[in-house]
């Protein structure tokens, strides 16, 4: 059964001829900024099907307001003077989840085991994984020189400088000049060809760029008709063959889907083959943000061996755990790029910005 896709209030419905003609009406209705929740194909009831052509539905919203550095900081700052209320006997401790009671008693250490920075051991807490402390702990060190911050407010602030900044050298270090192809891989059904689909969606249909589809074998056959049938949609032409001769223009967006193989050396080595004719490429490893941390990490030790340029997350809609795209950004030191959720197109596709996502990552953890 295809999934039910629930749109949110306030959102308006345009069926129109082209897709061309549909996001012109959108652009009027809601602005330039209007979030594209879905696009389909619909089609004539009963025998009108036969001579008339399907037209293009779309569902569009309203942006809604970014969540800033100011209101998480100030929810962290909230929860910590209820703490102190509480421990001070001044205000009662249930108004505090116990999560955030116990992440705030484990700062201090001992003095036979001194304390990482009290903003590291409150990330530990919210699920940072050991193995990152001691990088992220130098490079608190580096920027704090012989000054000491006035307050755990001022260590997250740090915190979340030092490791937006590790993530920016990670995107630097990966970057691809030019437009190369961009290559999407990964393990069987963890969503690779929907957030394909979502990514071309965004760009042809929102930022109207050229762009052209290959939907190629590997050592199994590539059976995802769902991309043909897209790309037919979006008036994205769809190759089966990969192949220099081709004529296409400078600017055009090329956009390769490739089968998914497990997470083996042998199976990622015979991939790494299928890559090489492609020329430079972007290629973008896709994770299941729904997978045990564990697995995540396998999987991108392994497609490591292939020459990584970021980390797209599927079904971000089905897990919170914002701690789980750290871990893995952190420990294969590449950023994530973007995260998708649902089935809609191209709703809940979103490039990822180190602040935001910890920004949420603290306000999920402070909200217990």
């Amino acid at each position: 059964m295809p999934p039910v896709f629930v749109p949110r209030m306030n959102t308006i419905k345009i069926i129109a001829d082209t897709a061309q003609e549909a996001l012109e009406q959108v652009q009027t209705q809601v602005g330039p900024d209007a979030v594209i929740l879905n696009v389909r194909p619909v089609h004539a009831d009963g025998v009108k099907r036969l001579w008339s052509k399907s037209r293009v539905e779309v569902l569009a919203t309203a942006p809604e307001p970014p969540s800033t550095q100011e209101n998480v900081l100030q929810l962290l700052t909230a929860k910590v003077q209820q703490l102190e209320g509480a421990l001070q006997g001044t205000e009662p401790s249930q108004t505090l989840p116990p999560n955030v009671i116990q992440m705030m008693q484990n700062v201090g250490g001992t003095q036979d085991a001194p304390a990482a920075p009290a903003c590291v051991q409150v990330l530990l807490e919210m699920g940072l994984r050991p193995q990152h402390v001691d990088v992220l702990t130098a490079q608190l060190q580096k920027h704090l020189g012989g000054t000491r911050p006035r307050n755990l407010i001022e260590e997250m602030e740090l915190a979340r400088e030092v490791l937006v900044e590790q993530w920016h050298r990670f995107a630097t270090r990966a970057e691809q000049p030019g437009l190369p192809a961009r290559v999407l891989v990964g393990a069987p059904g963890v969503g690779k060809t929907t957030a394909l689909c979502k990514w071309v969606t965004q760009e042809t249909f929102l930022r109207q760029r050229p762009a052209r589809l290959w939907r190629l074998d590997g050592t199994q056959p590539n059976t995802a008709e769902f991309l043909s049938l897209h790309g037919e949609m979006m008036q994205v032409p769809v190759e089966r063959v990969w192949t220099d001769s081709l004529d296409v223009p400078e600017d055009t967006l090329r956009f390769v889907d490739l089968p998914g193989v497990p997470a083996t050396e042998a199976r990622v080595e015979e991939l790494a083959a299928h890559l090489k004719p492609l020329g430079p490429a972007e290629v973008q490893l896709v994770l299941n943000s729904a997978y045990d941390l564990e697995l995540l990490l396998e999987q991108a030790r392994v497609f490591s061996a292939l020459p990584l340029a970021g980390l797209i997350f599927t079904h971000t809609d089905e897990s919170d755990d914002w701690s789980k795209l750290w871990n893995v950004a952190l420990a294969s030191e590449l950023p994530v790029t973007f995260r998708s959720g649902g089935q809609a197109m191209p709703g809940g596709f979103q490039a990822v910005l180190p602040e935001t996502l910890f920004d949420q990552w603290v306000s999920t953890a402070m909200q217990g």
